[in-house]
């Protein structure tokens, strides 16, 4: 037995309405089937990242490399990494997003490495172009092997092993004494550039002026150094270089004659000059001396030490220190012996002071 519904918000009979809820019903469900399938087909696609969508697979990816991280071709970014994952195999799968206006050029021929993107050391995937190839299609699958890891941790990590490696106690010493020799280099150093200060601070010239005189200095060398060759070919072929035959050479007979001749003026003409002078010594002095007190006066007179009056006044001194007398010409001497008070005093040439008196009476 059939039992009936009634709905207040349906109209008409009992039948009419279950036709009603039955037709709802299966609307309703189709709907939700048809969005769910529609879902499932095209979430992927909406959510998909724009460009070309490459999966690469290989060995191992260098260190800082993940999702995220951008690809770059010939110095620029042209894409990222969406993901990574790794297979049954042990590799690793690497999905890139790369962008359709940046990577005309680049065929599924390319290969590529791991590098620092910027000058702070992020690591990123570097693909290098290859000739030949077919065109990028998005969700082709790839399979390559990198050409090497030049990232900044893997480079600082073989900086480590190779410094590890090779700087040992040794090299270590061996650094330190080049840096001590060096060092004692520093005083050198610092004299070249003080020169080279003090050059520029003196220097008033102009290179161009100082280039143009040494340019003249250079004009006058070649004629110089001509006649400077003239010069020694002139005196090896001087009558002092031949012999009575004419040919170049040492001519032993007059050499031998210049010796002899200057053998006997060394010993005969200077040698008795010498003992003459020497047994006379007592009645040279006085002529030595005035010669030394003339000449002493020439010096003051160059530095400005005498001037023209002074000089007339010891010039008329030296005239007056000879008079005339009936036994013939005399010289006057006058002895000064103001530095003397004992003989200055007996003789009254000088005034005595008085004792010291007391200060006071008592």
């Amino acid at each position: 037995m059939t039992k009936s519904r009634n709905q207040d918000f349906l109209r008409g009979s009992a039948t009419t309405q279950s036709r009603m809820l039955a037709t709802t019903g299966i609307a309703v469900v189709t709907a939700m089937t048809v969005a769910a399938v529609a879902t499932v087909s095209m979430y992927p696609r909406l959510t998909a990242p724009d460009g070309i969508a490459v999966g690469i697979e290989v060995p191992q990816v260098g260190p800082g490399v993940a999702e995220g991280t951008k690809v770059v071709l010939r110095g620029q970014s042209i894409g990222e990494v969406t993901a990574l994952a790794r297979t049954r195999s042990g590799a690793v799968q690497m999905q890139l997003a790369l962008s359709e206006d940046q990577v005309s050029g680049l065929t599924d021929n390319f290969e590529l490495d791991f590098r620092p993107e910027n000058y702070f050391g992020t690591s990123a995937v570097n693909l290098i172009a290859q000739p030949g190839g077919a065109e990028l299609e998005s969700g082709m699958e790839l399979q390559r092997t990198p050409r090497g890891d030049f990232t900044m941790s893997t480079m600082i990590e073989r900086g480590s092993l190779t410094i590890d490696g090779t700087l040992t106690d040794q090299m270590i010493s061996s650094l330190d004494k080049s840096v001590h020799y060096l060092d004692g280099l520093t005083p050198w150093i610092e004299t070249g550039v003080l020169v080279a200060d003090r050059v520029a601070a003196t220097q008033q010239a102009l290179p161009s002026n100082l280039i143009e005189h040494f340019n003249e200095i250079l004009y006058a060398i070649p004629g110089f150094s001509d006649q400077a060759i003239e010069g020694l070919m002139s005196i090896y072929n001087s009558a002092y270089n031949r012999r009575p035959d004419g040919s170049v050479g040492v001519d032993d007979t007059f050499m031998d004659e210049t010796n002899a001749a200057l053998s006997i003026a060394g010993n005969k003409l200077f040698g008795q000059a010498g003992a003459l002078l020497a047994s006379h010594g007592t009645e040279l002095t006085p002529l030595t001396q005035i010669v030394v007190e003339a000449t002493g006066v020439i010096p003051h007179l160059l530095n400005s030490g005498m001037s023209p009056e002074a000089t007339s006044e010891i010039i008329r001194r030296l005239d007056s220190a000879f008079v005339d007398t009936p036994d013939g010409q005399r010289l006057q001497l006058r002895l000064v012996l103001d530095g003397f008070p004992a003989l200055a005093a007996p003789l009254g040439l000088g005034a005595v002071s008085a004792p010291a008196q007391d200060q006071g009476e008592r």
